[in-house]
């Protein structure tokens, strides 16, 4: 885990790396460097993507990713954070891990996050003509389907 970490930070320079305190290291890298570094991550080993999460923090929305090497059964997290709000936008993951095909399917119909590149970017969960994205904290129910 250690050289892993010091690849990241070699080649990732304004990446964050969180180890105390954590179970699993988290790495916090910026939307520019969210592709090429889960690129060197499935590199070094991690070959299963098992949950990718939708969030919002407030300002920011974003996705917290884990990870697996199953191998060594190491395992680490992968946050970013989109300051857009209106337009949030990530290159896909469904290339490097077929998991993130849904994953990032269900984050757009909840979240609005759209990944570029991805093969079908549409609605999973929720109904085409659905408005809104329903787990964002700013989202209105009118209907008071959901109650928080």
């Amino acid at each position: 885990m250690e050289n892993l970490i010091n690849k990241i930070q070699s080649k990732f320079p304004e990446a964050t790396i969180e180890t105390e305190g954590v179970q699993f290291p988290v790495i916090n890298v910026s939307p520019a460097d969210y592709y090429p570094l889960m690129e060197a991550v499935r590199e070094a080993g991690f070959d299963y993507l098992f949950s990718m999460t939708g969030m919002d923090w407030g300002k920011e929305l974003g996705v917290t990713n884990h990870l697996e090497n199953t191998k060594t059964r190491e395992m680490i997290v992968v946050k970013v954070k989109l300051e857009d709000r209106e337009n949030p936008e990530l290159e896909t993951l469904e290339n490097i891990w077929k998991t993130a095909h849904l994953h990032e399917r269900e984050i757009y119909d909840l979240f609005g996050i759209n990944f570029k590149g991805h093969s079908v970017m549409k609605r999973l969960l929720l109904p085409d003509d659905w408005e809104g994205y329903p787990m964002r904290k700013d989202w209105m129910d009118e209907t008071k389907m959901i109650i928080r």
